[in-house]
């Protein structure tokens, strides 16, 4: 009888292990800020470094140029960085079937001279759908980037909504979200309402991961767009 309950007990305790493990794994989230690095970066890092927080910041190329010491800031806290481009701008990025790669290529380099390495991680202006069209996403992927867009939508980068707002909106994306990637933006009012978030996700449960070049991209091209799979 001993030797059942001590076995009952030891099945009970690898259960709730294996339960955990398996809760743990279902609880990474990705943050990612886009735009950047700008003024407002230093507050964003102080934030994250509260909650022991990763994130991902897809940066501009005229603004690694501004501010090579925030970008050199990001990298030494342990975040990871990706690719925004130059223009910022649908009508310009879209304009060609070659535009994308030409604008992410050049942010490649001035990354690669400020800091000493390139990334395959990028992040198109807007989304990859719809303004993207399959030959401008065929060329990206033939040059090795990996694009991510996002699965939870705060919408910070319109205006300056409240942190209620922000938060029902956060809560509504985050329902049956296998794969929760949060698009945030290196602004102001992002910064007011960005340890609200991130104390919302830390009671949560969430645990913090960084988009890394081995993942899978994740992007509304394959997701809903013509690239698709069946």
């Amino acid at each position: 009888m001993k030797r059942f309950l001590l076995l009952l007990i030891c099945a009970t305790i690898l259960l709730s292990a294996v339960v955990l493990a398996a809760t743990d794994k279902q609880r990474v989230i990705y943050l990612t800020f886009d735009d950047g690095p700008t003024h407002n970066t230093p507050a964003i890092l102080d934030a994250l470094k509260k909650y022991n927080a990763k994130a991902t910041f897809f940066v501009l190329n005229s603004r690694i140029t501004e501010n090579p010491d925030l970008l050199k800031r990001i990298i030494a806290e342990g975040h990871s960085v990706g690719l925004h481009g130059s223009s910022h701008d649908v009508n310009v990025i879209y304009s060609t079937a070659s535009k994308p790669l030409e604008e992410m290529n050049e942010t490649n380099e001035n990354l690669y001279n400020t800091v000493g390495f390139k990334t395959k991680l990028i992040r198109t202006p807007y989304g990859s759908y719809p303004y993207m069209n399959l030959e401008q996403y065929k060329i990206l992927k033939a040059a090795n980037y990996n694009l991510w867009d996002w699965t939870v939508d705060p919408r910070d980068g319109v205006g300056a909504p409240a942190i209620s707002t922000m938060l029902n909106r956060i809560k509504g994306d985050l329902k049956g979200n296998e794969n929760p990637i949060v698009l945030l933006h290196d602004k102001k009012s992002t910064v007011n309402n960005l340890d609200a978030i991130l104390s919302y996700f830390v009671s949560e449960g969430y645990s913090f991961g960084l988009i890394e070049e081995a993942m899978d991209p994740v992007n509304f091209m394959e997701l809903y767009g013509p690239a698709r799979k069946k």
